[in-house]
């Protein structure tokens, strides 16, 4: 898991479609600055107005079955194979 400080402003990460050494290339909502996944587990900014900045990173999230999850998080919606079928997971999934 990464910081999500640009700026000292929060923002959220997509990625761009593209791929570099087969990692993708993400990209920050605030300032739309390309970012890449370095080895040693920072991203940092290789284009746009963060071009050298470098975010690190906090935290491998845990791992937790789908029974775990729901029970600390009884809102979450899951998707189904068919991208149009989305269910509340408190649904019996």
């Amino acid at each position: 898991m990464y910081g999500r400080q640009v700026n000292g402003q929060t923002t959220t990460f997509g990625t761009t479609g593209y791929t570099y050494n087969n990692l993708f290339l993400l990209y920050d909502r605030l300032t739309e600055s390309v970012w890449y996944p370095m080895q040693d587990g920072s991203i940092d900014g290789i284009g746009g107005s963060q071009l050298g900045q470098r975010i690190t990173f906090i935290e491998e999230p845990p791992i937790v079955s789908l029974k775990q999850w729901r029970e600390l998080h009884p809102e979450t919606m899951v998707l189904l194979d068919d991208a149009a079928s989305v269910i509340p997971a408190k649904a019996g999934i």
